[in-house]
């Protein structure tokens, strides 16, 4: 019975989950906002911090595990050097400087206000890099995506997608520091040179034997002509590398997944992967989203408002003065400037990924999750209407000029 019990829990997630998310999603976007604005409210109200349906919390976590596995394939087989190194005089100095400057605040931040210095340096990152998917979404819709403005962006991007990376790979040794059992020097560097050393033996591994192995599934599976079997392939190969790269070399499962991608994205048959691939990730990111809101907690904000507010203060003003002092200081016009300083006021999957993973190595309380989605959920909301008041703005200032012109 409990079997069964377990099995229609799953299914009334997936049934109620998915069609509050499509509903709150359709409504989100006819109102201008993010869709995954929608997803998060959907996932708060079958959530147990919401009166009616209660989703075990148990099961909502694990399907945001799977979500992150999904979601961190895409990132990493659309991962392109080359977009990086096209922008890299900015994006480089720029996403690790204004990455640092947020990084630094919110984690003084939250030691002022009594929280531990390793919760502070994760919510501090946290709020420090921007979501990869709202980018794209305010890129598109005005037209920014294949601009000068647009690659510097996702340049910048990319750099804090790497830095979240890294940050993933020594998570684990940040639980050292935990309940007040500081290790010494020399610990602190075994610990890193041993983490470091199995990050690279997995890297030589992966994209040596690993690759060819992969590779040779996938041709194999190519030549059969069968899409289901294609697909089952790759979901496969990235589970298989994911738990592996977890299991054998200590690694998180976020950053296997991510490996995944990036061997994956360099095959001739990238293109296919990703066009069978996308509907699920699509699927698995509405699904991350929804576990992401039934997670949350909305009292926490109201018992920790002043650190919510500097945290918000921190996404919402310092990242984009920052972000548009950094590309001035490069002699980018101000226009490039504005649109950086905008785009990166938000918060979203990123953010979430990371302070997902920290409570499971007791890094930082759940109330600390609880004020970074709130702020995410702002600046979600948020964003869209800044870019397009910008825009508006900036046309009617053209055709303003244009009109004087004339006359």
């Amino acid at each position: 019975m409990a079997s069964e019990h377990v099995e229609l829990t799953i299914v009334l997630i997936f049934t109620i989950g998915f069609t509050l998310a499509g509903i709150f999603g359709y409504f989100a976007h006819r109102l201008k906002f993010s869709p995954l604005l929608g997803y998060l409210l959907a996932g708060y109200l079958i959530g147990p911090y919401s009166p009616g349906f209660v989703a075990n919390i148990k099961i909502s976590e694990q399907l945001a595990e799977i979500g992150v596995i999904l979601m961190m394939f895409g990132v990493g087989l659309h991962f392109r050097i080359e977009d990086l190194l096209n922008v890299r005089k900015i994006a480089i100095p720029g996403a690790i400087g204004q990455t640092a400057v947020s990084t630094l605040l919110g984690t003084f931040l939250m030691y002022v206000t009594g929280w531990p210095i390793e919760a502070g340096v994760i919510i501090g990152l946290s709020v420090g890099v921007a979501s990869t998917v709202i980018l794209v979404r305010m890129l598109s819709e005005n037209h920014l995506l294949h601009t000068v403005k647009g690659h510097i962006a996702i340049g910048w991007l990319l750099v804090e997608d790497l830095i979240t990376v890294v940050v993933l790979l020594f998570i684990p040794l940040m639980e050292n520091f935990t309940h007040g059992q500081a290790p010494t020097y020399l610990e602190l560097f075994f610990s890193f040179l041993k983490m470091t050393s199995k990050f690279v033996l997995l890297i030589t591994f992966m994209f040596t034997i690993g690759q060819k192995i992969i590779s040779y599934f996938i041709a194999s599976v190519v030549s059969i002509h069968s899409h289901e079997l294609f697909t089952v392939t790759i979901l496969a190969i990235t589970f298989v590398v994911a738990t592996g790269s977890s299991l054998i070399f200590g690694t998180s499962i976020a950053l296997g997944s991510f490996i995944a991608g990036m061997i994956m994205g360099q095959t001739q048959v990238k293109n296919k992967i990703s066009a069978n691939a996308l509907p699920l990730k699509n699927a698995f990111l509405v699904l991350f989203f929804l576990s992401m809101g039934m997670l949350f907690d909305i009292k926490t904000i109201y018992y920790h408002s002043a650190l919510f507010l500097g945290l918000l203060a921190i996404i919402l003003i310092v990242k984009p003065v920052t972000a548009y002092m950094i590309a001035r200081l490069l002699n980018h016009s101000k226009e490039t400037a504005l649109v950086l300083a905008i785009a990166l006021g938000q918060i979203g999957e990123f953010s979430f990924i990371l302070v997902e993973e920290a409570p499971k190595l007791h890094l930082i309380p759940e109330a600390g999750y609880d004020i970074v989605v709130a702020c995410a959920i702002i600046s979600i909301a948020i964003n869209p209407f800044l870019f397009k008041f910008l825009f508006n703005k900036k046309r009617y200032v053209r055709k303003k000029k244009e009109v004087s012109f004339i006359n």
